[in-house]
């Protein structure tokens, strides 16, 4: 077989370019510190690893999920902290309330508890960023309001409507279905403070919260919120009367008719000093309205004075300032009840949350230990040997200075040589 020339130096050119091209592989791995960087450097290996970046971004999204689940849980159970509390304070001022007790006391317990109503309101309402935690799934909207709500017959009273929904808020930490019984982290407005009354109110559907709703009760039972009838001994009688204080006032016989029914009159707040006329019902006779504001009432008041023979022009009528009838005999058989109940769920509430959150707690302990584990494998299936790249470089280098150096002895001479 003939050997030319041609043929030794492409020989040589292939081997010089094989060592150079491992060379250049193992600065590349060395400049990363990865064994793999294309899938034809190691399929196997390659596909190992797809594997476990995989299983870390789902073990890391786990993770995050686990996090703000604890973090929504702490933001509830120090809430439900807060709401206990003021449950407490609540008892504490219902006790008190039923001892003896001058008006004024009742009055300052009555604006207390008033303000716990909306502290615990408050408290419903608790945000985590945007979102509040008691709404359900509605949680962009406000999920507690007290305010006046008009009944179907036409009646107002105070009271806190719920406007969120009843619908978990699931956060998975394990592939599978999600099962919101396990995996939610909400609680709605039912979980945390019981039934809820269904009302209609023009025409639309909406929910009211007994138990705030019950204290509430219990604030206008101490504030003299239950109506009593007043009668006036001299014949006259409060039709309708606010069930505020109102002041005393004095009703004077103007004109009569042939039956004796005043026709019209006029009415004295200071004792008779000064009379303003009273303005007659329409639609009753013998009936006058006093106006809200000179009672010191929100309501007007209505008195009518009986048609009889022994009225006369310029008789008067005296109506007495009227005091607040607080029923606390209501107040001592329900309204501790009331309390202990809602303060009793709110604790049983706070325990099942307690246990949910010692659930995600160690959850998160696992999917922390599960990271270390495969970024541990990860990093043994990717990671470069440097100790043995680093030999194998500098073994590389020296054969290829060795191969340099071979080749320029062992190249046949080419006619430049001969025209030397």
């Amino acid at each position: 077989m003939r050997v030319s020339s041609n043929m030794l130096s492409n020989n040589f050119l292939l081997s010089l370019n094989r060592t150079l091209e491992r060379q250049n592989k193992l600065q590349e791995q060395m400049t990363d510190g990865k064994a793999i960087h294309r899938p034809s450097d190691d399929p196997v290996r390659t596909v190992r690893s797809l594997k476990f970046n995989m299983n870390l971004a789902q073990n890391e999204q786990y993770t995050g999920h686990v996090q703000d689940a604890i973090s929504w849980m702490e933001t509830t159970d120090a809430a439900i902290s807060d709401l206990s509390s003021l449950m407490m304070q609540a008892k504490e001022l219902a006790v008190k309330a039923v001892a003896p007790n001058p008006d004024m006391a009742l009055d300052a317990i009555a604006a207390e508890l008033d303000g716990i109503i909306n502290q615990i309101v408050e408290i419903g309402n608790t945000k985590i960023g945007d979102r509040y935690v008691f709404a359900g799934q509605m949680d962009k909207t406000q999920p507690f309001t007290r305010r006046t709500v008009t009944a179907a017959d036409g009646t107002t009273y105070d009271a806190v409507v719920y406007s969120g929904d009843f619908n978990k808020i699931s956060m998975r930490i394990q592939s599978g279905v999600s099962t919101p019984a396990q995996d939610s982290v909400n609680l709605t407005g039912r979980d945390l403070f019981g039934p809820l009354h269904s009302v209609q109110e023009n025409g639309k559907q909406f929910t009211t919260v007994s138990v705030l709703n019950d204290l509430i009760k219990i604030k206008e039972a101490l504030n003299g919120k239950t109506p009593s009838p007043n009668s006036n001994p001299a014949g006259g009688d409060v039709k309708q009367i606010s069930d505020e204080d109102h002041k005393a006032v004095t009703l004077k016989i103007d004109t009569l008719d042939d039956s004796g029914l005043p026709t019209t009159a006029s009415y004295s707040t200071d004792g008779g000093q000064s009379w303003k006329a009273a303005t007659a019902d329409p639609a009753n006779a013998g009936q006058f309205i006093i106006p809200a504001a000179d009672m010191g009432t929100t309501d007007n008041v209505l008195y009518a004075i009986s048609a009889v023979s022994y009225n006369k022009v310029g008789d008067t009528y005296a109506l007495p300032a009227a005091q607040k009838s607080r029923d606390l005999q209501w107040v001592s058989k329900v309204a501790l009840d009331i309390v202990d109940h809602s303060h009793n769920k709110v604790l049983i509430v706070q325990t099942q949350l307690g246990a949910r959150m010692s659930m995600y707690e160690r959850a998160e302990a696992m999917l922390k230990k599960n990271n270390v584990t495969i970024t541990e494998g990860l990093s043994a299936n990717e990671d470069l040997d440097i100790a043995k790249a680093t030999i194998d470089f500098k073994t590389s280098e020296a054969v290829y200075r060795a191969a340099l150096s071979v080749g320029a002895k062992i190249m046949p001479p080419s006619l430049v040589d001969f025209l030397r």
